[in-house]
């Protein structure tokens, strides 16, 4: 059996952080790895070749890249959301309809994750992919997931997570954020405004899935200068509400 810590077993604990090392698509020698984990290049080549050998890494003259045997369990981790084309149809409408990007999140272990997206005409290109996870407080769509939580659930989520800042518009005080998701709980709708990216603003609403619980939300982000106050208080609400409503009336009666 590996040795043990707090946080569950080392062995394991390394495999992973290789895989993360690797996770920005740039292939990387072991040496290089062992020097950035600090660890010795044996352990390091262990783990690796483990890998290799069921398809999660691929050797290219000794630098080493994922494989796409990540592809294929991250195809079927996201049609596990059984909403997925549901979900995906309706952002992909949102996203014409504004002539901005849309984005479905959705919440795992206490993180909001990019579940799918869709370009308009007119889209920013954020530097996030279908996937990636952030922090819930530094989103407009996890804070619309956020506000449908309990005070207890989501203070589980700031001591397990914090409460790191992005930008410097990022809310870092836990009181503070609980006002916000009050607010967004009387508003039906939250607000992104230079809390991720400088320059990016957004807004984003719940989606309540057939048992009225939540199973994600809605995002329209866009630069600032077109996502302006009138825009995200006049304009887009009402769009994206309406979305969110069709949406979960599709999801009751599964179509």
């Amino acid at each position: 059996m590996g040795e043990t810590d707090d946080h569950g077993i080392k062995s394991d604990e390394k495999l992973f952080a290789i895989i993360e090392h690797l996770e920005d698509g740039s292939a990387r020698g072991v040496t290089e790895l062992a020097t950035e984990l600090g660890t010795s290049k044996g352990n390091v080549h262990a783990h690796l070749a483990s890998l290799e050998d069921r398809g999660y890494v691929v050797n290219d003259g000794g630098r080493y890249r994922l494989g796409l045997e990540f592809l294929r369990y991250g195809i079927k981790a996201r049609a596990s959301y059984e909403e997925y084309e549901l979900i995906e149809k309706k952002v992909t409408q949102l996203a014409e309809e504004t002539g901005e990007r849309a984005w479905a999140h959705v919440e795992e272990n206490g993180k909001a994750y990019y579940l799918c997206g869709a370009i308009g005409e007119h889209p920013v290109q954020p530097p996030v992919r279908v996937g990636e996870p952030i922090h819930m407080h530094q989103i407009a769509g996890g804070k619309a997931i956020l506000a449908c939580y309990s005070r207890e659930r989501i203070q589980g989520i700031i001591d397990r997570h914090g409460l790191p800042a992005k930008t410097d518009e990022t809310i870092t005080d836990s009181d503070e954020l609980f006002a916000e998701l009050a607010e967004i709980r009387d508003r039906g709708y939250a607000y992104n405004k230079q809390e991720s990216v400088e320059g990016l603003h957004a807004i984003a609403a719940s989606i309540r899935g057939p048992d009225d619980g939540v199973f994600g939300s809605l995002s329209i982000p866009g630069p600032a200068n077109r996502l302006n106050e009138e825009a995200l208080t006049s304009t887009l609400p009402d769009l994206l509400l309406g979305a969110v409503n069709e949406l979960e009336i599709n999801l009751r009666h599964g179509r």
